[in-house]
Order: C-alpha cells, then sequence, then structure tokens
C-alpha cells in the first residue's frame, strides 16, 4: 500500500519528493513503484507535466481507496485500543477542512468532553467529495462540512460562512472594498482543492470569467504562504482565514458567496450508543447557536 499512500501524498503534496520524504523513502523508490504500478495496471496515475503534480482520474481513484483503507484500520485499531482501556465508546467526526478543524470543532469538542468524559472523539479529514463518500460508506459517524444539499442526510445547521479574496497586502486590489471575478481575473490565480472549489468554479463562471490559474492546492496554509510570497491571488472561506495572516489581506467578494456549515449523519439509525450521544449533544448545541425565532 505504499505507492497508494504516496498517491493521496502526492495529492497533498503537490510533488513526489515531499510524499516520498513523508513516507521516509527515496523519490526514485517511490517513482519506480509509480511506474510498476502503471505498468502492471496499463494506466497512467500521473498528469506529470502539471506543477504542482497532480493524479489522473484513475490515480485519484486509487488514492481515495487508499485514503479509506488507512481510515478504517486506523478507527478500527483506536476502537479496540479504547476498549482496552474500558472507555465507553468513540465517536469518528469527519471534517472537510480547516473552517470546520480550526474553528468549530475545537470549542465543541471542548464542551463535550466536560460532558462526557468517558468517550473518546476521533477526527478525520476529508475534502467535501470524499467526506461525503466517507459518510456513505460507514467510516464516519457524522460530519462537519458546508451543506451537501443531499435530501436524504439529516443536517443541523452551526454556521453560515462566506468565500473572501486572500491578496497580498500590497497588491493593487488590497485597498478596494470588494473585488470582482473580472478584476481577479486579470491576474495569477491559486485555486484551493478544498470544499470551497466548487462554489469559487461556480462564481467566476456565473461572471464568465476563467481564472488564470498558476495552482491548485488543498491545505489552506499552503495557499496563505504561496500568495504571500505574490505567486498569486486567491478564494478561500472566511473561517478557514490563518488566524496569523500577516502580509495578506482579506478582501471580500462582488457579489458575495455565502455557504452553510453543518452536521450531517445518514438517518438510518445509530452506529453505537456514543454517536447517538455526540449527535443529540450537536442537536442542543445547534438550538443553542440557533435559537426559535432569529
Amino acid at each position: 500500500m505504499s505507492v497508494a499512500r504516496g498517491l493521496v501524498l502526492i495529492q497533498e503534496r503537490g510533488s513526489v519528493s515531499a510524499a516520498a520524504r513523508e513516507l521516509a523513502i527515496s523519490q526514485p523508490a517511490l517513482s519506480k513503484g509509480i511506474a510498476q504500478l502503471e505498468k502492471r495496471l496499463n494506466l497512467t496515475l500521473l498528469r506529470r507535466g502539471t506543477r504542482p503534480l497532480e493524479l489522473t482520474e484513475e490515480g485519484s481513484a486509487i488514492a481515495l481507496y487508499a485514503l479509506k483503507v488507512d481510515q478504517l484500520l486506523g478507527s478500527t485499531l483506536h476502537s479496540l485500543e479504547e476498549r482496552r482501556r474500558n472507555r465507553v465508546g468513540v465517536v469518528r467526526v469527519g471534517s472537510s477542512g480547516a473552517s470546520a478543524t480550526t474553528h468549530i470543532l475545537p470549542k465543541a469538542l471542548r464542551r463535550f468532553r466536560q460532558a462526557y468524559p468517558d468517550i473518546g472523539v476521533e477526527i478525520l479529514e476529508y475534502t467535501d467529495q470524499a467526506l461525503l463518500s466517507a459518510l456513505r460508506d460507514g467510516l464516519v459517524d457524522c460530519a462537519v462540512m458546508s451543506n451537501p444539499g443531499e435530501r436524504d442526510l439529516e443536517v443541523l445547521s452551526i454556521a453560515s460562512d462566506e468565500l473572501v479574496a486572500l491578496l497580498p497586502e500590497h497588491s493593487d486590489l488590497a485597498e478596494a472594498g470588494s473585488v470582482t471575478a473580472k478584476a481577479l481575473g486579470k491576474e495569477p490565480f491559486i485555486f484551493t482543492k478544498g470544499g470551497s472549489g466548487p462554489l469559487v468554479d461556480k462564481w467566476f463562471a456565473d461572471a464568465g470569467i476563467r481564472p488564470n490559474i498558476v495552482h491548485s492546492i488543498l491545505q489552506v496554509t499552503s495557499i496563505a504562504s504561496c500568495v504571500r510570497a505574490g505567486l498569486g491571488n486567491s478564494i478561500i472561506a472566511q473561517l478557514a482565514v490563518p488566524e496569523n495572516f500577516g502580509g495578506l489581506k482579506v478582501v471580500p467578494l462582488s457579489p458575495t458567496v455565502r455557504r452553510d456549515i453543518v452536521y450531517a449523519r445518514e438517518p438510518n439509525g445509530f452506529r453505537s450508543r456514543a454517536s447517538e450521544i455526540f449527535w443529540r449533544f450537536c442537536e442542543l448545541s445547534a438550538e443553542s447557536a440557533n435559537p426559535p425565532g432569529d
């Protein structure tokens, strides 16, 4: 599975060398393993002419499979360890990125731990599309994500968020009260591969603008670093903006793009007593955050 895990890391880091370092193997060894797998499957797994490096659809499918296997194995081992410690249970919560992991979950989990110290909570991070799949496949008990609009899912509204432009602080656009798709389309653009990606695509498309994408990056911290270095502008969710964003300027979009952040779960019953307790806790939290009449 090291080659498949390597594909996962290449998708996240954008290079074979960075993936090899994280796997603690040599770059030639990982490249050779990928080439052997491509020959065995008679498929191309990497788009080798892109920078940062990207996976083909077939490569992405293998990476997603490897991610699911890793998550399932990790979840199983964690559950067994919790049973050994005689804890009440473990809840697996999926997160779709920085907005949830940085700004929403820490406060909620602190309150949950105070109320239920014997229930463990495991946080598993995915992109929005992969998170929806993990929810369907039972790899997570519930998820914090941008509202997927799936009618068969049970959702609880947590917060409202909006997309913002992330610019170098000395950019000519940085002093504007808001920025348009036309203005951003004239300059190099760094596209987010996270959950906000489809909304960014639609915002430009609605304006009839095709952005000049020079990089496509998953991690918000990497996006911020590239913008700070003057490699391009970007658009990310307001709640995902790093707390320390020196060298950057956050500017509203025109027109604005809003999204709802929700807890979501499959409505076909609870997989464990622990997951039921956690969902009931989420319901009470959502009610207190959104009282009737607001």
